[in-house]
């Protein structure tokens, strides 16, 4: 029996605690004894459920989202000791802190093969020069802890082999998967059937829709979301911005709270909306008119704008890693941090749109919905990890 240890610094319901179960869960029905050893910020409403599927789950409070660089060491110590003591088959790291401290206490514990996913940058051009090399080395210290990377990008493996991170032949790509059908359903939609889901969410017939979809964390670039609105609110008075998603952590909260003393600070309360977290966000996207993507370029492919192809909205944001790899994708992107280029090219959309001009979206093709499918298949996703993890164990 195969012995597999997830390493991951959250356990909430997001994305990636959704790729990692849906991993380990195939795992479990193909024999395999699989942990799930999480950090201290994990719901223990979803620690239960997966003990009760069969899962081992062990909490390592040291493990945090956020970097503390003492409470870092002490987190690479305790790997280690439950490394050493469970002597797994194989250890596969996920997302970027996990990642690192897991895969060099896999190392130094003798762990025969070390699997790290990687779903975003930890270095981009548009952090400091200083935290930009430290994580660069960091990877590239950890890369030769690591028997294979796996990517959810093309874009993201390029830059971490340009970087130095992952030697060559050691990477490969494989797109996430994603329960597409809601969003494939809102392509076909029609003007009247658009305007009943907006009403349906407290939205006039006139007002020009913004959506963001993602977790408050400053990564996602909510503060320059709010600057364009507050930029563009005189030239378009029903210019509303909906900020579907939440904060997790108590550092997240507390940036949720900056952002929000902001808008009251700009009097935007009755033009920015936030949602908090929503199960289904499907519904949100038939209201939008813009995807407005302000992300810095550590993500791997958006997930939130492989959803708003899907429905047929464009996006207009900063140019992010693995936009250009969706299929049916209509983005207008300026460079990162680029605020006063992000303005002028949603000024010049919305003026499009508020003179009467809509949007035509050719995603209800089945052309491009083919290809959605089979490239965030979620099958195919488990089946391409389990063909690595086979590779790795040399079976």
């Amino acid at each position: 029996m195969v012995k597999i240890a997830h390493v991951v610094t959250t356990l909430y319901e997001a994305n990636a605690t959704g790729w990692v179960t849906a991993l380990a869960e195939d795992q479990l029905y193909r024999g395999c004894q699989v942990h799930l050893v999480v950090g201290r910020n994990a719901s223990p409403q979803l620690m239960a459920e997966k003990r009760a599927q069969g899962f081992g789950i062990i909490q390592i409070p040291t493990l945090r989202k956020y970097v503390r660089p003492v409470q870092e060491i002490q987190a690479l110590m305790d790997l280690y000791r439950l490394f050493r003591a469970e002597r797994y088959d194989l250890v596969h790291t996920h997302l970027a802190k996990a990642g690192v401290i897991g895969r060099l206490a896999a190392n130094l514990a003798g762990v025969p093969r070390v699997i790290h996913s990687v779903y975003g940058a930890t270095f981009a051009p548009t952090q400091s020069w200083a935290r930009r090399v430290l994580f660069r080395d960091l990877e590239r210290l950890a890369g030769r802890a690591t028997d294979a990377f796996i990517f959810v990008g093309k874009e993201l493996e390029e830059a971490y082999c340009q970087a130095g991170v992952c030697p060559p032949g050691r990477g490969q790509v494989i797109y996430y998967g994603k329960d597409l059908s809601p969003f494939l359903a809102l392509a076909g939609l029609s003007p009247e059937e658009r305007l009943a889901r907006r009403q349906a969410l407290g939205l006039g017939e006139k007002d020009l829709v913004l959506g963001n979809v993602s977790r408050v964390v400053p990564w996602k670039g909510h503060d320059y979301a709010i600057d364009v609105v507050g930029a563009l609110k005189e030239s378009f008075p029903n210019l509303k911005l909906m900020i579907v998603g939440d904060a997790k952590t108590p550092s997240e909260i507390g940036f949720k709270e900056r952002l929000m003393k902001k808008v009251r600070r700009l009097g935007l309360e009755e033009d920015i909306i936030f949602t908090g977290w929503v199960k289904d966000p499907a519904r949100y996207f038939a209201a939008f008119d813009f995807y407005l993507l302000t992300s810095m370029p550590l993500e791997g492919v958006p997930g939130a704008i492989i959803e708003a192809a899907l429905a047929g909205v464009p996006v207009v944001g900063f140019d992010c890693f693995g936009v250009r790899e969706i299929p049916g994708v209509q983005a207008t992107l300026v460079p990162p941090k680029d605020i006063r280029g992000l303005i002028a090219a949603l000024r010049e959309k919305l003026r499009y749109l508020a003179n009467g001009q809509i949007h035509s979206s050719d995603n209800h093709h089945s052309t491009v919905q083919d290809q959605m499918r089979q490239q965030f298949d979620m099958g195919r996703m488990v089946r391409e990890t389990w063909n690595v993890y086979q590779h790795s164990l040399g079976k």
